[in-house]
């Protein structure tokens, strides 16, 4: 799967998120009696790359790595999209850092067409709109095989629109510190 800078997914993703659907729609492994909400209720894999994904965005502070030392992390929720013509489901994790939203999502399978390297990896800043906003989302390849890439979006908890400068420095600061420490980074 190759991205266009117009790309449905990102469209899709963006769409999820401003409904609120990251946080209110198949949160598959949290709850409020749960004092650790990156372990994983099952062994199923969407529900361990969730816990991969939530474990190596609660360990990166992100108050730091947004720029917003003070600022507050609280994990959003997880879910899960299903896949394409049995793909695996793609995975979303939300966290929350002071006024902003930090999504980093699976797909498999896909590739990045490159025009730059985000921490030696194929990567791409790809553009869309959702409900007449102008969003940007940074996809990074696994590897060179094309077996997946990760997504990271940082947007606003108000809802205002970023700029693409200050999108793309967040989202490749954020890439650069989680992305290496997943399991599948290779």
């Amino acid at each position: 799967m190759k991205f266009s800078h117009r790309s449905t997914l990102v469209q899709v993703g963006a769409a999820l998120v401003l409904g609120g659907a990251a946080v209110g729609v198949a949160v598959y492994w949290s709850s409020p009696d749960h004092p650790d909400p990156c372990k994983p209720a099952t062994q199923e894999a969407a529900n361990l790359t969730g816990s991969n994904l939530c474990k190596a965005l609660r360990k990166a502070d992100l108050p730091t790595v947004l720029g917003i030392p003070k600022a507050k992390t609280e994990f959003g929720g997880a879910m899960a999209q299903p896949g394409a013509n049995g793909a695996e489901p793609s995975v979303h994790v939300l966290y929350t850092a002071g006024p902003y939203e930090v999504i980093v999502a699976t797909h498999r399978p896909g590739s990045v067409k490159e025009t730059e390297k985000v921490a030696g990896h194929s990567a791409t800043l790809v553009t869309g709109t959702a409900g007449g906003r102008q969003l940007y989302n940074l996809v990074v390849s696994y590897d060179a095989a094309g077996s997946g890439f990760y997504s990271v979006d940082v947007l606003k908890t108000d809802g205002t629109t970023m700029t693409q400068d200050d999108s793309a420095r967040l989202e490749r600061a954020v890439a650069e510190k989680v992305l290496p420490t997943l399991p599948e980074w290779k």
